[in-house]
């Protein structure tokens, strides 16, 4: 991690039912986090530090915070304050260093809300990736996003992104040490080439898989809790998490525990799609 580099992991609830169509079954959702070249040996140095603690302590050779949270796999005996402090260290690293984050969600309403998007790949070689694959898709189009942020980024701060970055992703369409040629991209991503790889071997990975969790989890929580005068502290845990992310393409907004339900949070994502030009709602799925 001493270079810059994009670190993505993959999450969603595929065949969940989530009770709202904001959030469809069919979801499927990556996120990037990218660590700019000014600060990649420092969160390096974290990171060691943090995982050799985590190995020494709990024998948990690498994080993976669906386990953490879910009390499974190595953390199945850790009490729970263990586990808190777990999240909330991991929760400090991000926030300190304001990484930034592209979260990429694709499901079968995706193409009709955004066929530019659809259309860019068209005509294109596109090797082995499968378009009828929505995991595929959903890869590509995070590549497409996270490209055009850094852009972004490196216009307003050059000496923080010595481009192009190599692209880490964790294992799943191809197993570690694959390597799958991307269709765009070159200017932003070394290749322009997506390496799979185990999040033991490539820790920033781990970086992506908690920010892949909060962020689905946040929204999880928005859906199916009750309005109320308090938040419960597993949610006040995942929302203070998500709250101090550097999510650089999702809206954010203070909340209060009587105001946060699913009827509030869906007017909320209203909103958000009307000033994006987009229907207030999702398209209905045939």
């Amino acid at each position: 991690m001493s270079e810059g580099a994009i670190y993505v992991d993959d999450s969603g609830n595929p065949g969940a039912e989530s009770g709202s169509d904001f959030l469809p079954s069919s979801r499927k959702s990556w996120t990037a986090v990218v660590v700019p070249s000014v600060i990649a040996g420092t969160v390096q140095t974290a990171m060691e530090i943090f995982l050799a603690g985590v190995r020494d302590e709990f024998g948990a050779e690498e994080l993976h915070f669906t386990e953490i949270y879910s009390r499974e796999g190595p953390w199945r005996s850790v009490n729970v304050d263990r586990r808190v402090e777990m999240i909330a260290v991991m929760a400090n690293l991000m926030g300190r260093y304001g990484l930034p984050i592209v979260h990429q969600t694709v499901s079968d309403q995706t193409l009709l809300d955004h066929p530019d998007i659809w259309r860019s790949f068209q005509g294109r070689r596109v090797g082995d990736w499968n378009l009828k694959d929505i995991s595929h898709v959903g890869l590509l189009f995070l590549c497409s996003q996270v490209s055009k942020h850094i852009r972004t980024m490196k216009c307003d701060s050059p000496q923080d992104f010595q481009l192009p970055f190599p692209l880490y992703v964790d294992e799943g369409i191809m197993p570690a040490g694959g390597e799958r040629k991307l269709p765009n991209w070159s200017d932003v991503i070394k290749g322009p080439t997506a390496c799979f790889c185990r999040s033991t071997d490539v820790p920033g990975i781990q970086l992506a898989d908690f920010a892949s969790f909060i962020i689905t989890r946040s929204q999880w929580v928005a859906v199916k809790r009750n309005p109320g005068p308090t938040f419960g502290r597993a949610d006040e845990l995942i929302l203070r998490a998500a709250a101090g992310l550097n999510i650089l393409n999702l809206p954010t907004r203070w909340t209060t525990p009587g105001e946060l339900g699913r009827e509030n949070f869906e007017d909320w994502l209203s909103t958000d799609r009307v000033a994006k030009g987009l229907p207030p709602r999702p398209p209905d799925r045939k």
